[in-house]
């Protein structure tokens, strides 16, 4: 995965401590603390802005709270913050915004609806505010928020917006503020701060309930194999990178105390450069997709933690029901087949190499974060699966930053390393990918039929959303702007020697997540644990 950069001329502050009011639950004092491996950088950088892309983990969640979400670890379900319910009118293009009348600032101090209006004033000031909110307006039990448009599709998005004080945040710059001071809503208060690791303190006063982890404690690791080390002394609680054959090396170092969770959170396709030939020809594409045993990559690395995907990119464990019965599994390797497209777009098979009309060899190089082994072992199998069929095909390994500086110069033959969460729905899954306006459409895709769909996709009420995604589905299948490979399982490791309660395929109450996309997320799983 990316990890958020480090900030740069930050004078690091070791054993910074917080003046954010709330003081740590004495009540748990003699109870474990919590610890999670967060970071592989080496050094930690004091940054509590809730909307710099620096942020510290905790700062959203712990810290800041969000309005809402839903839980995509299970079926979607609505999970209540600062907002307790929400309504739409007005076609989409309005919603009401019900705000818990018990939320309170750390300080004591309520949180009301003109600190969510300032909010929104605030990020559209600064133009950090993605959404097409037009106005937000006082109503008697939250705010009323209209749009220029239907916005259905953002309501994820709406949620996971992260509300802070009014009396603090006038007059701050979200681009130059490191925030080393932070005062939210949220359960818990800034600890310290140093180099590997960064404390938060359990308010006692939290508006909501009580706490039950007195401390929890986000730290560096500096090695997979140290990670593991720690993972098996239960030095760490809960982790989410990547480590080999987890389930031997973790799970069953002590099965009845070490739980492997992977949530099939997002799809992880091979993306050709579109704007390079022959990557432009569809029958090249669909000769690259059919030669993928998709089974066989999953289990290169972590067998059991990725999974193959059906070829709309949808997960079919979870999306079955939007998907088509006959587009549902994943495409079977059938290299005959393989080199019938291939044939249709000039190349055939010569001493074993596929030779095009050029008299060249079609070239593949598969551009991926060196550093990142389980990426590299992923990378390796599809390139000599590809080579077994003619191809000259082989790994491109990068350092992190020279593989985000060819992605953005679209300087690659191919790319697996990027990955595309699903969602409420599956608009932002696919407007990320394939619209011509997204930065992370890195293969260059621009169909007028595609921005079509997508458009309607975006307006479509919840229950007009599955019909509206067919089409999209449909330019998945047909035109392979990019080739589903897998859907990665992000494998969640938790041990329940000094924390029980834990979200499980069994109890799948909240994403074990303690990063910044959904503190939803995060406070719902350390509010629910109990101590051992």
């Amino acid at each position: 995965m990316k990890l958020t950069a480090a900030l740069t001329g930050l004078v690091l502050l070791s054993g910074l401590t917080a003046c954010s009011g709330g003081a740590g639950d004495t009540r748990a004092a003699n109870t474990q603390p919590l610890t999670v491996a967060a970071y592989s950088q080496p050094t930690l950088q004091p940054n509590f802005n809730p909307f710099s892309v620096n942020a510290l983990r905790g700062t959203i969640g712990l810290i800041y709270e969000q309005l809402f979400d839903f839980n995509t670890a299970h079926t979607g379900e609505f999970m209540p913050s600062l907002v307790t319910k929400y309504t739409w009118g007005t076609g989409g293009k309005a919603i009401d915004l019900a705000l818990d009348n018990r939320a309170k600032w750390a300080d004591g101090s309520a949180l009301t609806a003109d600190d969510v209006i300032f909010t929104f004033g605030y990020l559209k000031q600064h133009e950090l505010l993605a959404l097409p909110v037009d106005k937000v307006t006082r109503t008697a039990d939250g705010v009323h928020v209209t749009f220029t448009k239907p916005a259905y599709a953002a309501i994820q998005d709406l949620g996971r917006t992260v509300i802070v004080p009014k009396k603090i945040w006038t007059g701050k710059d979200p681009n130059t503020d490191t925030n080393v001071q932070p005062m939210g809503s949220g359960p818990y208060s800034l600890g310290q701060v140093t180099g590997q690791q960064a404390t938060f303190k359990a308010r006692a006063d939290y508006w909501k309930q009580q706490v039950p982890v007195p401390q929890i404690t986000y730290v560096t690791t500096s090695s997979t194999n140290l990670l593991t080390q720690q993972l098996v002394r239960h030095e760490i609680d809960l982790a989410y990178a990547g480590i080999p054959d987890v389930k031997n090396q973790f799970v069953q170092r002590s099965p009845a105390q070490n739980h492997l969770w992977p949530i099939y959170a997002s799809m992880k396709p091979l993306m050709l450069n579109l704007k390079r030939k022959p990557f432009d020809n569809v029958h090249v594409r669909k000769g690259i997709a059919l030669a993928i045993d998709r089974q066989a990559v999953t289990d290169a690395y972590n067998p059991g933690v990725y999974q193959p995907v059906g070829p709309t990119g949808l997960y079919q464990g979870t999306w079955s029901s939007w998907i088509a019965p006959a587009d549902r599994d994943p495409v079977k390797p059938d290299q005959a087949a393989a080199l019938a497209e291939l044939a249709q777009a000039g190349y055939k098979q010569q001493g074993g190499k596929l030779i095009g009309a050029d008299g060249k060899q079609l070239k593949l190089r598969i551009l991926t974060v060196s550093s990142f082994a389980d990426g590299m072992a992923y990378t390796q199998e599809l390139a000599g699966q590809l080579a077994a069929l003619g191809i000259d095909a082989a790994v491109n390994g990068v350092p992190s930053a020279a593989y985000t500086g060819d992605e953005d110069k679209r300087d690659f033959d191919a790319i697996y390393g990027d990955a595309f969460t699903f969602g409420t729905n599956p608009y932002t899954f696919y407007s990320k990918m394939l619209s011509k306006k997204s930065k992370t459409n890195v293969v260059g895709w621009d169909d007028p039929a595609t921005e079509s769909a997508l458009g309607a996709l975006a307006q479509a009420a919840p229950d007009a959303q599955l019909a509206a995604s067919k089409p999209l589905q449909q330019i998945m299948l047909t035109q392979l702007p990019v080739i589903p490979v897998a859907v990665k399982g992000t494998p969640y490791m938790y041990n329940t020697e000094h924390w029980t309660g834990w979200p499980s395929a069994d109890d799948p109450y909240t994403t074990p997540d303690p990063g910044a996309i959904s503190g939803v997320f995060a406070a719902k799983l350390f509010l629910s644990l109990k101590p051992a």
